[in-house]
């Protein structure tokens, strides 16, 4: 994937005791860069890299030479937020990413807070978010099964370590090996939210864990983003790579018997299906003994706090 990389002098130290990579994702207005950037040096990231999206953007060079430590991407062509997130990833060289949108304010947090956050076991550690008004919002996600269709219900955290099945709007502190182990975001599946669930998904399917830290709180100067969750192409892929498989006693299994009942439901045509459905298989037979249980599991020993 061709994208140009302005900036970055990599040459100046950020905090000894976390090497960290802020991975700042932009959207909507973009009129206060400046103060958002001077927020994140503030707690001393090894480096940061501004993901920059594939449109043009007059005040790169300014930026750059106001900012020399941050590196900012552009990418030549328009891509899914999973898929620029892996190139985040690949061009960090942090032990821990910090994603965060130019939306979200963190001067609630330290970098002493973060220091303690990254002790947490699992892939990500996702933050409290709180609205304009200092409210909690509801952005834990806890997985249910209602008569065989996948219920996502969302909560707010109430202590450390709780479980959430995927990070809100990708927002967190990712451990980077963690991550690349688990082969990130799919790049296939374009909408962010069955993107998301893929990714949450993949890592309790092998054995990883989501959690969250109290002591590591956002706010969200805008309000949160819609949720498209039209079932489409990308929940197909989802949906075979994760709720279709079966745990055989060691291993991930996608059982030749589930074809028919996927091709009904799927609303794609009989060629689409097959094809969609041979891929997937090939994949789940590649990483079949990463799997350490089913979605079903999952789903049966969540443990959803009371309201």
């Amino acid at each position: 994937m061709p994208y140009t990389v302005l900036g970055g002098d990599r040459e100046r130290e950020g905090n000894p005791d976390l090497p960290l990579t802020v991975l700042l994702l932009n959207r909507g207005t973009r009129v206060y860069r400046s103060e958002v950037l001077q927020e994140i040096e503030r707690l001393r990231p090894a480096e940061i890299i501004s993901l920059e999206g594939s449109r043009n953007t007059y005040d790169l060079e300014p930026l750059a030479r106001k900012f020399p430590r941050v590196r900012f991407i552009r990418l030549h062509r328009q891509v899914s937020l999973g898929e620029y997130l892996n190139i985040g990833m690949d061009e960090a060289r942090g032990t821990y990413v910090l994603v965060i949108w130019n939306e979200m304010r963190i001067s609630q947090v330290t970098p002493r807070a973060l220091e303690r956050v990254a002790e947490q076991p699992g892939v990500c550690t996702v933050p409290v978010l709180l609205n304009q008004r200092n409210e909690t919002i509801p952005t834990m996600m806890a997985p249910g099964f209602h008569r065989k269709r996948l219920k996502v219900l969302p909560f707010i955290s109430r202590s450390d370590g709780m479980l959430s099945l995927f990070p809100y709007d990708h927002c967190g502190l990712y451990r980077r090996s963690q991550f690349n182990l688990l082969g990130g975001f799919d790049p296939e599946i374009e909408n962010p939210y069955w993107q998301l669930l893929d990714f949450g998904f993949r890592a309790y399917l092998w054995g990883e864990r989501i959690s969250s830290s109290n002591q590591f709180r956002i706010v969200m100067t805008s309000d949160p983003p819609t949720q498209d969750t039209t079932p489409d192409a990308g929940y197909r892929r989802f949906f075979l790579k994760n709720l279709a498989i079966r745990f055989d006693k060691d291993r991930g299994v996608l059982p030749r018997s589930r074809f028919l009942p996927f091709y009904l439901r799927s609303g794609a045509t009989f060629v689409e299906a097959l094809r969609e459905f041979r891929e997937a298989a090939a994949w789940v037979g590649l990483h079949q003994y990463r799997f350490v249980q089913d979605a079903r599991t999952i789903a049966d020993l969540w443990e959803v706090p009371e309201t």
